[in-house]
């Protein structure tokens, strides 16, 4: 089977090839993931069972995999001033940090004005993909700084 990995290792997203009948620690060791990494399911709160099956810890065809070793991403987002922190798991998407930024227990905005806002990376010039990991953003403290900034910076 195919399977999408993400990492911080080369911050290029990798397609490989697998067998569901490996075992987690198995599949580590194939993919060349650096020594005291574990792995996560995309937006999975725990890294995968080591002794168990790919296929028994849920890895599907053209699944996608984060892998880390890190084992949570201290998270700051910074918007108007302020900063909300917050740990995620290394599989965790840019959609699933930039919900909790603009959510109720983030900075609360609008459904208008969370249209109007993206994440980039803290003074970077760069809108961040939605479908990426949060891993992949991690420093070696294993924490990542993020804005939450208008699209229109972005754009044309």
């Amino acid at each position: 089977m195919e399977i999408y990995l993400h990492s911080r290792q080369d911050g290029a997203l990798k397609l490989v090839e697998a067998e569901p009948t490996w075992t987690v620690e198995e599949f580590l060791a194939r993919s060349g993931a650096p020594e005291g990494a574990d792995a996560w399911l995309e937006d999975g709160d725990a890294s995968l069972e080591r002794t168990s099956t790919l296929a028994d810890v849920g890895v599907r065809e053209r699944a996608h995999l984060h892998l880390s070793t890190c084992r949570k991403v201290a998270v700051s987002v910074r918007y108007g001033g302020d900063t909300k922190s917050r740990e995620f798991p290394p599989g965790a998407t840019i959609a699933s940090v930039f919900a909790w930024a603009t959510g109720p227990k983030g900075f609360d905005l609008t459904p208008t004005e969370r249209a109007k806002h993206t994440l980039a990376l803290c003074d970077g010039n760069t809108e961040l993909d939605r479908s990426a990991h949060i891993g992949s953003f991690a420093d070696d403290d294993c924490s990542a700084c993020l804005d939450l900034a208008p699209k229109e910076r972005f754009e044309g």
